[in-house]
């Protein structure tokens, strides 16, 4: 056997590479991958994502990790090392967008419903519907807001037109595997609240309705709510006399549409207990740790 020009007596086992130095060579690989790949997100994040997408080249992420860390990358590091070509590479990027899991505006949305629910009433079927009211109307208003202003939800949206717009049948069907993936964590997760915020407030599916249907409904209802909010550039807000004294309180289209989703798939638990108030405070912290449905 010759490597590059050098003889390999047979049986020699010391011109071979050992275990341990393959395994570093790995690990540089997989170092290198996983460093390009999160500046490629950023070089998109500030530039956007062309419908190639032509603005995402080995040059302008390489370019963008040595202004970065200083670190000098070529296309001999990565070609036929880690992707076979820069094909491969912006593929490989679109699919690491597509599942990303990072999702701010849940997190936002999240700290807005938990002060609702931190004053929420128990009591009664009806105060129980007004935090349900409240829930829709401040949840609606700061998903739509954190959405407005998520580059990652921007970027998601343009890896979704890219996989169903492009000619390339295998980047199209690598893209919409993400996605799908990506689409089934989401839903996992906001069902995982969702399943929460009943048992909390003493709501029940109506039958033969599922939370994972009322949880998809929810998130196409956001979802082209936000696409409209990006194409007329602002969010469309209105009063409606709703208020515990009937007194006028802002509310989003989104919010609005939300409410009409609960009411029908929703109703009250007739087995419902209200907890003692001394637990409710505590059990608020577990939202953001909801475990998803599987």
């Amino acid at each position: 056997m010759t490597l590059a020009g050098e003889e390999v007596v047979k049986g020699d086992e010391s011109a071979r590479p050992s275990k341990n130095e393959n395994e570093k060579k790995r690990q540089r690989r997989e170092d290198l991958h996983d460093l390009l790949l999160h500046a490629a997100r950023e070089v998109v994040q500030q530039e956007g994502i062309e419908t190639a997408p032509r603005n995402l080249t080995f040059k302008q992420v390489f370019e963008h990790v040595e202004s970065m860390t200083g670190r000098h990358v070529t296309n001999a590091s990565v070609i036929g090392r880690i992707w076979e070509n820069q094909a491969d590479f912006q593929a490989d990027v679109l699919v690491a967008i597509a599942r990303d899991q990072e999702r701010p505006e849940v997190d936002l949305t999240l700290q807005a419903v938990s002060a609702v629910l931190n004053e929420v009433d128990l009591t009664s079927v009806e105060s129980r519907l007004y935090a349900l009211q409240e829930l829709c109307r401040v949840g609606g208003a700061a998903s739509s807001s954190a959405i407005a202003r998520s580059p990652i939800w921007s970027l998601w949206i343009s890896v979704l037109t890219i996989a169903t717009t492009t000619s390339d049948l295998e980047q199209r069907k690598r893209i919409g595997a993400a996605l799908a993936d990506g689409y089934e964590t989401m839903t996992e997760s906001w069902q995982g609240i969702y399943v929460w915020l009943l048992d909390f407030l003493g709501f029940q599916m109506r039958e033969p309705m599922t939370t994972h249907q009322f949880t998809v409904a929810v998130t196409a209802l956001n979802e082209g709510y936000s696409l409209r909010e990006h194409v007329d550039g602002g969010i469309e807000q209105f009063f409606l006399p709703t208020g515990r004294n009937g007194e006028d309180q802002e509310w989003t289209l989104f919010g609005a549409g939300l409410e009409a989703l609960v009411h029908r798939f929703l109703e009250p638990d007739p087995r419902f207990t209200p907890p003692s108030q001394g637990t409710i405070g505590g059990t608020i912290e577990v939202i953001d740790d909801t475990e998803p449905v599987r």
